[in-house]
């Protein structure tokens, strides 16, 4: 059956609605843990209706089988009724139900999907009672019903009678399960598929499909309403991760419970055992997400106000220990998350933090936020908190893991110092763990550089308080600004020298790099810097140069300016000027002739520094230099900080029009530009280099 065969005879403006459900932003994870040939009972957690077509929708897709599920009557007389039954969903009220779901259970003519909680559990509101889960929904607590496994279990059971030879009246049997209308009794057994289903953002606000519903069916009422703004923004903007746990055997479950208490449990004895255990699962392997930790830090946070930065250092930390866990995590938690604590816009957290402002849960004072926990805690009502409290609804869900709970309770105890100490220690380590990845990989590649050239370098300093951060040029390595670093470093200060992504190895991991990729190793080489100096200056050399203007713009009072040395800004190498597009231009057409192995990949390098630079330039590489320039020159209005521009006057590569377009255009009260009698490009090696190296130490000390 295809997508079409399930959306007959639904009404036309509807189509789109539910096209869009089908079509949401859906991950299936575990995919491999559906048993092939078993009758299948999935169960799940239930926080939106969509859940009730799109899950048996995703699972037909699976599968090639109809899964079945239980409906309120309501929804059958809305749009979507001709939808849900040609799903096989069945109304909550008909009077056959069980004997229908037992026999398509039976005969594995269908699967089915239970929520066990019963209905949508809109705030999330997960209590342990009596070493069971039960729901909260406006003060009320009902515990999570048995029905599934009562269903599971007990159609294993009739199944084993049958294969026994047990039934006494196989027409009567055959009757009440509907066993002709499918096929023969299947041999396998019922499995209970446990599903947990997260949400990576769940936000409100009007969209185009809450629109045309108020268009077309005006006055909704406050509870529709209320459920079409959350689904509709999930449809739209949010990602539904469906992930598969690992299946539950029936025959097991019955014989572990037969051995263990003699056959003097009943089914409805064992059910709520199994039900529990299952649901246990089901919510411990939430996906955790940003928004989880947002939330929970600030619940347990034990002051009233938190420091702006140690409280995004926190999540930092937090996030980096959550990844070393064997936790479900969504795939996103940790995009571009060093950009969190580097000092400028991070998405997913502007974003969660407007959700907080406006619910009035934070408010901020200068370099703080007050904490406002009664509005952060407040539950509203069962149809409302979802509109009115989004982030406790969040807190909710994720408070039923003690594991994640115990990780940021520990850490929110941490005095500011230490966890200042614990995030250079695990920055350095990533910067470590980046550089040997790579290093390894490539190892057996003949043109891999030797382990010292490519490594990060530090020139500490404990006596000053100012670090200075120098910054190699593309194809490079840290070894390039070595000679410069040590200069720097003989005259008291202290000098880091990190390595760009993807430099420092090989060709081949340059390749498979973006400028954004080199960006970050500057971002995290900010950060180190200013956890250890109370002054940061940004030094950097040709592409260094580039980046180390582009990070000048980067919102933190340890900053102290900048130099930018050849900046790659304007080319005269010939190579990236006229033989890329040439090559770029070669590589299309062979490929519309399907000659794919006469492409070229790279174009030679005669570095001016061999034993330093790679010795080919990648296509791809060089276009993300070409990217690189351009988001450079449209930064440069915007840059204010003191900088010093050097550039060697007869630079081969660099033509000099570059240090005089970055003069001009930058809006620095503070510009010095400087023009270095010289006719090679890395000036900053070498015998002639006494006249550069003063003039940068006499800007520093200015």
């Amino acid at each position: 059956m295809k997508k079409s065969d399930l959306l007959i005879d639904t009404n036309g403006y509807v189509l789109s609605l539910i096209e869009k459900i089908l079509d949401a932003n859906v991950q299936i994870k575990g995919v491999e843990n559906i048993p092939k040939n078993n009758p299948r009972i999935f169960v799940a957690n239930h926080f939106t209706r969509t859940e009730a077509m799109l899950v048996p929708y995703t699972m037909y897709n699976l599968t090639g089988k109809k899964v079945g599920v239980i409906a309120d009557d309501s929804l059958f007389k809305t749009y979507f009724g001709n939808f849900l039954s040609n799903l096989g969903a069945m109304r909550k009220s008909h009077p056959l139900r069980d004997n229908h779901i037992l026999g398509d259970l039976i005969t594995s003519c269908k699967d089915w999907m239970i929520f066990p909680e019963g209905s949508m559990v809109k705030a999330k509101d997960i209590e342990k009672f009596d070493q069971h889960f039960c729901v909260k929904i406006d003060g009320t607590c009902q515990r999570v019903f048995t029905g599934a496994t009562y269903f599971a279990l007990y159609s294993q059971l009739l199944r084993q009678s049958y294969l026994d030879n047990k039934v006494k009246n196989f027409k009567k049997f055959q009757r009440r399960y509907f066993v002709n209308d499918c096929k023969d009794i299947s041999e396998e057994e019922t499995m209970i598929v446990p599903i947990n289903i997260s949400y990576s953002k769940i936000r409100t606000g009007q969209n185009f499909l809450l629109d045309m519903a108020e268009r077309f069916l005006g006055d909704m009422g406050k509870n529709f309403k209320e459920e079409l703004e959350i689904e509709s923004n999930i449809i739209l903007n949010s990602k539904i991760i469906i992930q598969i746990l690992e299946p539950i055997s029936t025959k097991t479950l019955i014989q572990e419970y037969e051995k263990e208490l003699n056959h003097n449990k009943t089914i409805s004895k064992i059910r709520y055992e199994a039900t529990h255990n299952f649901m246990n699962k089901i919510y411990e392997s939430l996906t955790i997400n940003f928004d989880h930790v947002f939330a929970l830090i600030l619940f347990l946070y034990p002051k009233k106000v938190i420091n702006i930065k140690h409280f995004k250092r926190l999540i930092y930390l937090v996030i980096n220990k959550i990844k070393k866990r064997e936790f479900y995590i969504d795939d996103d938690i940790d995009k571009d998350l060093i950009y969190l604590i580097s000092y400028e816009a991070h998405e997913q957290f502007d974003e969660v933090l407007e959700i907080a402002i406006k619910d009035k849960i934070l408010s901020i004072e200068n370099d703080e936020y007050f904490i406002d926990k009664k509005t952060l805690l407040n539950n509203h009502t069962h149809h409302t908190i979802r509109l009115k409290n989004i982030l406790k609804v969040i807190l909710n869900e994720i408070l039923i893991n003690e594991k994640v709970l115990d990780i940021v309770r520990k850490l929110v105890q941490v005095e500011e110092k230490v966890i200042n100490a614990k995030l250079l220690k695990v920055l350095e380590k990533e910067e470590n763990d980046s550089f040997y990845k790579s290093y390894n990989k490539y190892i057996e590649y003949a043109d891999t550089k030797p382990e010292d050239i490519g490594k990060a370098k530090y020139y500490d300093n404990k006596d000053s308080d100012t670090c200075i951060i120098t910054l190699h040029g593309f194809s490079s390595a840290p070894k390039e600004v070595e000679q410069l670093s040590q200069f720097l470093h003989e005259n008291t200060l202290a000098v880091y020298s990190p390595r760009l992504e993807g430099h420092g190895t090989s060709p081949e991991d340059l390749k498979t790099k973006t400028w954004i990729d080199w960006y970050k190793s500057v971002s995290r080489a900010i950060t180190i810097a200013t956890l250890k100096y109370k002054k940061v200056f940004i030094i950097g050399f040709s592409t260094g140069g580039l980046l180390a203007l582009l990070a000048s713009n980067k919102s933190y009072r340890e900053f102290s300016g900048v130099v930018c040395i050849n900046a790659a800004l304007n080319l005269n190498d010939i190579r990236v000027k006229a033989l890329l597009p040439a090559v770029s231009f070669w590589n299309d057409l062979v490929r519309v002739f399907n000659e794919d192995e006469l492409a070229k990949d790279y174009i030679e390098n005669n570095a001016e520094n061999p034993d330093i630079n790679y010795d080919k330039y990648y296509v791809e590489s060089i276009k993300e230099l070409n990217l690189l320039m351009e988001n450079t020159k449209k930064e440069l209005p915007n840059i204010t900080s003191p900088i010093l521009i050097l550039q060697a006057k007869d630079d081969p590569v660099v033509n000099p029009s570059s240090a005089y377009e970055i003069y001009d255009k930058i809006k620095s009260e503070k510009k010095e530009i400087k023009i270095i009698e010289a006719s090679n490009h890395v000036i900053i090696k070498g015998n002639n280099t006494e006249e550069l190296f003063d003039s940068i130490l006499d800007f520093l000390k200015k």
